[in-house]
């Protein structure tokens, strides 16, 4: 239950650049994995992490996107790259940072390799099935009118 007090608190904390702890299951995830490879990142000098961690400071720039629009589907990640990630911050990472980005690995191979046997998984939302109902009423009057037009000019 999120009280008055917690409701008026802004969403992100500026002066450690990081989102403050939110009760969005889908975004919780993501935090705990910025938290963990932001700490990684602030260990290394700036010169050896922007050479060497590549993967790592791209990771931290989109989930910080992420998370500043409040939108996971904005957070599809690719498993090469989350192992690009695992692999750079090997033994860095603390246990719980380490259980979600396996997790997310194990996710997204398994989107990858679903979509590769030609399994898409549907993201499917309503406003996907109001594009296609209007698609669909409007490609019928497209073929009423032109079945209009051929009868007219057989009578």
């Amino acid at each position: 239950m999120i009280t008055k007090d917690l409701a008026d608190l802004p969403t992100w904390n500026s002066s450690l650049r990081l989102p403050l702890v939110t009760d969005d299951s889908d975004l919780f995830e993501f935090q705990i994995l910025l938290g963990g490879i932001t700490l990684v990142l602030s260990r290394l000098h700036p010169v050896f992490a922007k050479n060497r961690f590549t993967c790592t400071r791209g990771l931290a720039i989109k989930l910080t996107h992420v998370l500043e629009c409040g939108d996971p589907a904005q957070g599809r990640l690719t498993s090469t790259h989350l192992a690009q990630v695992m692999a750079e911050c090997d033994r860095a990472l603390d246990p719980g940072t380490l259980i979600v980005i396996r997790k997310l690995y194990a996710e997204t191979l398994r989107i990858e390799q679903e979509s590769a046997r030609g399994k898409t998984l549907a993201d499917f939302n309503y406003n996907d099935f109001l594009a296609e109902e209007q698609l669909a009423s409007s490609f019928a009057r497209q073929v009423n009118g032109a079945h209009a037009g051929v009868g007219a000019a057989l009578n």
